[in-house]
């Protein structure tokens, strides 16, 4: 089959060739004026009675409209399934017109069922997958029950026709049953094939289906033929030779001529039609007419059975749609449906907010609470996410029974967040509806033997003052909330004059998220300098953002701001990655600095921060001393036996940890000698006074002692004058860093310095030794 280029509404169109060659045309018109000479309005033959002229001619249309049907299934480009199995279904029904002609015609008492009937029985399943095929070619994605409607259609039908047409002729065949059952299968053979067709013409369309017709055309003579046959056959008075005989060859030349006609090929829509519905009811409307008429009158049992089999089908189908409909009830209520507290999911809450939004009838006033509990995380910390499970299902039901009218709204958003829609609410009655919800949660709950107390905080933004769209109310209400819950207001009205800060903050809160994505992220290097040498050591690695078109964002506006979106994981992870593509860089240059990279308190205490590392190692072909990472003492105190497996696993990868800014937590160096790190940095708040203040030199002076005696390094920070670094190098300090040598960097301009900066040490220590050999004193 060969396909053409996609047309601008997406299908593939395949067409058979555009003409039908000349010699296809000239047949089918001998067709048709054998036709009409047999049927007698053609008298080219002269008068009298030819009865071998009149066979022969008869076995020359049918043989040849086969022949032309099945020639069709062969040169096709498209549809030859269809033409094949056509053309076999009129092959098979002319060898029985030749059997009969040679066999059984001609006999006083001809015998029902004869030699000739198997092979005019095999006919009908061949034309239904012929015409089921040709109605597969052009619509894709047929559901299969489509196929069973028609097939019980075609069946009730068949058994509506038998009970009309055929019980006058109950009995009167010699033959007994056998000769009822297989009179009848003609008549209701051709209605099958028929129905079937004319409901392909309901899924295609007339325009696609012009075959179709003819078929179903094809399939009405031939079913008049065969209860007309039938009949006469039943009185004794058929007579061969009569115009009825002209009917079968007729409907054979329909079929030739359908196969030839210039149809579309190639894929279409699904179906859609709403005709198809009516199938069913058309099913159930045909069978109980069947036993209708059984009721009143004797009809053959073979109708009986037909339309019994096409109710249970229908009732089957019934039964099927029904149960469908019940379980896409279910889905619909479970996709909408919170399955810890049953209250409406963020989608479910999303979809009916909406409705209330846009219901006129609610009123002009609409009213959002936003509501986060307060302590949640800890319950989740020390009992156990399970317990936290069974706290919010119990949160849930107190909710729904404090906000109970029938035009509120509750919902479970996410996590410990719920939301409230109230209709025709203002700012007083969302109030109090804050209140109820606040003091229905007042009660502490009982968690296997444990009292747990939760407070709520709760945001409220009004419509259409706030806004009338869902998402802004919510946020307005997710800005007024964290007010509320910042200043310990229990509730807060949003309030624009206060809070459009707040959305700004949002706002930025989204402009990270993508920009972290988009590696807006970038690095500064601070140096850490070797205090006995001078030399560099090492870089500390700060993050900047790099916003399009603004100002970079420094650590102390983006770090906040990452920690309040949650993002802090995602911002680590970039930094990590961004750190070791550059020391992979510079060691291809030759330049051996190991990157020191903050991490935070809720990274370090994650097990999967080994994992990142070590994969980052191996992308970037890096052995783990040129990373180190940098902690605090509040990371230590918030999980210390996390921290310590964490670091642990780090160490076994060869990557350095230090604590950083100590002095400022409340942990021991006792406590610190327990953990796998490296060095400890004194925090500038001690380093920077260490001239003019003898107690931060005293506490400078004793931490070095203590560091160096755990086996530690010690690294001083904020160094801006060279008479501090030079009493550190007194005090033993191992390395430090600070504006006295530079600010903090981008990679191309801290190689400069670097390069520069090595030069400097390296001709200072050639002054050394000269000096040192000369037998001059040293001066640093």
């Amino acid at each position: 089959m060969t396909t053409r280029p996609a047309s601008p509404r997406g299908e593939a169109r395949v067409r058979d060739p555009g003409r039908i060659p000349s010699t296809v045309v000239v047949a089918l018109i001998v067709l048709w004026a054998g036709w009409l000479v047999e049927l007698g309005w053609l008298d080219i033959a002269g008068p009298g009675d030819f009865p071998a002229r009149d066979t022969g001619l008869y076995l020359s249309l049918v043989l040849g409209a086969a022949a032309l049907t099945f020639t069709k299934g062969v040169v096709a480009r498209g549809d030859r399934a269809t033409w094949l199995l056509l053309g076999a279904a009129m092959a098979v029904s002319a060898v029985g017109d030749v059997l009969y002609a040679a066999v059984v015609a001609g006999h006083d008492a001809e015998a029902f069922p004869s030699i000739a009937d198997p092979w005019y029985l095999a006919y009908y399943p061949l034309a239904t997958a012929a015409v089921v095929s040709y109605v597969r070619q052009r619509s894709r994605s047929i559901p299969r029950v489509v196929w069973v409607d028609a097939g019980t259609l075609a069946i009730a039908v068949g058994g509506l026709v038998g009970a009309v047409a055929l019980a006058p002729l109950t009995g009167t065949l010699s033959g007994g049953r056998l000769a009822a059952v297989v009179g009848a299968a003609y008549p209701l053979g051709d209605t099958i094939v028929m129905l079937i067709a004319l409901v392909g013409v309901v899924i295609l369309g007339l325009r696609r289906s012009e075959a179709l017709v003819l078929i179903a055309v094809a399939m009405v003579m031939s079913g008049v033929a065969d209860l007309l046959y039938w009949n006469l056959l039943a009185a004794d008075a058929y007579v061969e030779g009569t115009w009825m005989d002209s009917l079968w060859p007729l409907a054979s030349i329909l079929l030739a001529t359908s196969a030839w006609l210039r149809a579309p090929v190639g894929s279409a829509a699904a179906p859609t039609s709403r005709g198809l519905l009516v199938v069913p009811a058309a099913t159930l409307v045909a069978a109980t007419a069947t036993l209708t008429i059984g009721t009143v009158s004797t009809i053959p049992t073979l109708t009986i059975v037909m339309a019994l089999a096409a109710m249970g089908g229908v009732l089957s189908r019934l039964n099927a749609t029904v149960r469908q409909t019940l379980q896409m009830m279910d889905a619909w209520q479970d996709a909408r449906t919170d399955d810890l507290t049953g209250l409406l999911n963020r989608r479910g809450f999303a979809v009916e907010a909406a409705r209330v939004l846009s219901d006129e009838s609610t009123g002009p006033h609409v009213a959002l609470l936003h509501a986060d509990l307060d302590g949640f995380k800890e319950v989740n910390d020390s009992l156990g996410h399970e317990a936290g499970d069974e706290v919010l299902r119990a949160v849930g039901q107190r909710l729904r029974a404090a906000i109970h009218p029938t035009d509120a709204l509750v919902g479970r958003l996410g996590g410990d967040e719920f939301a409230v829609i109230l209709a025709r609410a203002g700012a007083a009655e969302a109030s109090h509806a804050a209140f109820k919800i606040r003091f229905a949660l007042v009660r502490p709950f009982d968690v296997e033997g444990t009292e747990v107390t939760l407070g709520i905080s709760v945001g409220i933004a009004l419509s259409p003052a706030d806004g009338d769209d869902l998402s802004v109310l919510l946020r307005r209400a997710d800005i007024a909330m964290y007010r509320a819950k910042a200043e310990g207001l229990g509730s807060a009205v949003f309030d624009p004059s206060i809070d459009m800060a707040g959305e700004d903050l949002l706002q930025r809160v989204a402009e990270l998220r993508a920009g972290i994505a988009a590696g807006e992220l970038t690095l500064h290097f601070q140096p850490k300098i070797a205090l006995a040498s001078g030399a560099v050591e090492g870089v500390e690695a700060l993050v900047r953002w790099e916003r399009p078109g603004g100002a970079m964002v420094l650590p102390q506006d983006l770090l906040p701001l990452a920690e309040r979106a949650g993002l802090m994981g995602d911002l680590t992870d970039a930094v990590l990655e961004v750190a070791a593509a550059q020391a992979a860089r510079w060691r291809a240059q030759g330049i051996d600095l190991p990157i020191a990279v903050n991490i935070p308190a809720s990274a370090i205490s994650d097990d999967r921060l080994p994992r990142r590392m070590s994969r980052l190692l191996a992308e970037h072909g890096l052995p783990g001393s040129a990373l180190q990472v940098e902690i605090t003492e509040q990371a230590l105190l918030t999980d210390p036996d996390g921290a310590q497996e964490v670091l642990t696993a780090l160490h076994d990868l060869g990557v350095r940890a230090a604590i950083d800014d100590y002095g400022t937590g409340y942990s021991s160096l006792v406590r610190l000698r327990e953990l796998d790190v490296d060095e400890v940095k004194i925090d500038r708040s001690f380093v920077v006074p260490l001239l003019l203040d003898e107690r931060s030199a005293s506490i400078v002076r004793s931490t070095i002692d203590l560091v160096h005696a755990l086996g530690l390094r010690a690294v001083a920070e904020g160094i801006e004058e060279a008479r501090v670094a030079d009493a550190l190098t007194d005090l033993g300090c191992d390395a430090a860093q600070g504006y006295h040598w530079t600010r903090p960097l981008p990679a191309p301009e801290l190689e400069a310095w670097f390069v520069e900066h090595r030069g400097l040490v390296d001709a200072q220590a050639g002054e050394v030794l000269a000096a040192w050999e000369g037998g001059l004193p040293v001066v640093p």
